[in-house]
């Protein structure tokens, strides 16, 4: 991708765990006509970026949101901090990062993309919201780590990094079964040789989400891994197409 557009850098702040944190926000100068909130697993909850999935899918998400902000969309991140993390603050944070996100651009339509482990996140926190659509990028089904105890702790404790406990008390809030209420439209984002998270936890995902009444579509990537390499750039591309479709 190249660098026609310059975009402006700014932060806005917003409460988790006690205390103001920040988000950074790059905004091109000329604006499309949506804002996109990308939600990574370093900030909210946590993870060590030296965990192989996490700094490549953190590659990815970069890789992402040049390419929005490429495309005239504003880029939301939320930048990594240090606190005791639970379930219910990582829920109530979100919320906060999505509500400024809307004071600070009214009237624009929100996107909220969540990668891996955040997407069940975002299905929850952001249920109600009014996004304009919703992108799950490699996502785990929660729900199903209460009954099966050695998938949570060898899937995401030791590959994506998450808290069993913050991981577990997500899956019981029925986060696919919320998904439905995020937005209208919903993109399924997976890798066909992703081996942290099974395409059939995509499959599951779309079958949720579009049983709930969402329009959702699935991306499988060929040959693609967790972080979506070697083909990175049709993910991004199907991502963007997505998104023009959605302002049709």
């Amino acid at each position: 991708m190249g660098s026609a557009v310059t975009p402006r850098v700014e932060q806005i702040e917003y409460p988790a765990f006690g205390s103001l944190r920040s988000a950074k926000i790059r905004t091109p100068s000329r604006l499309d006509g949506q804002v996109v909130v990308i939600l990574a697993g370093d900030a909210v909850f946590g993870i060590e970026v030296e965990l192989p999935a996490a700094r490549q899918l953190l590659d990815f998400g970069d890789e992402l949101g040049d390419a929005l902000v490429e495309s005239g969309r504003p880029v939301v991140r939320p930048e990594r901090f240090d606190a005791a993390r639970d379930a219910n603050g990582c829920i109530d944070a979100t919320r906060e990062l999505l509500a400024r996100t809307n004071e600070h651009f009214p009237g624009m339509p929100l996107v909220v993309i969540g990668l891996s482990a955040t997407a069940p996140l975002l299905a929850v926190a952001g249920s109600g919201i009014g996004a304009a659509a919703f992108v799950l990028v490699s996502p785990p089904i929660l729900e199903t780590y209460g009954n099966r105890p050695e998938r949570l702790e060898l899937t995401l404790a030791d590959s994506l990094g998450v808290s069993p406990m913050i991981a577990a008390e997500l899956g019981t809030k029925n986060p696919m079964q919320l998904g439905a209420a995020v937005a209208d439209r919903a993109l399924v984002v997976n890798g066909a040789a992703d081996t942290v998270v099974p395409p059939a936890d995509a499959i599951g995902w779309r079958a949720s989400l579009a049983a709930g009444g969402l329009r959702t579509a699935r991306l499988e990537v060929a040959f693609a891994g967790h972080d979506l390499d070697p083909c990175r750039e049709t993910a991004i591309d199907g991502i963007l197409s997505f998104l023009e479709d959605e302002r049709r």
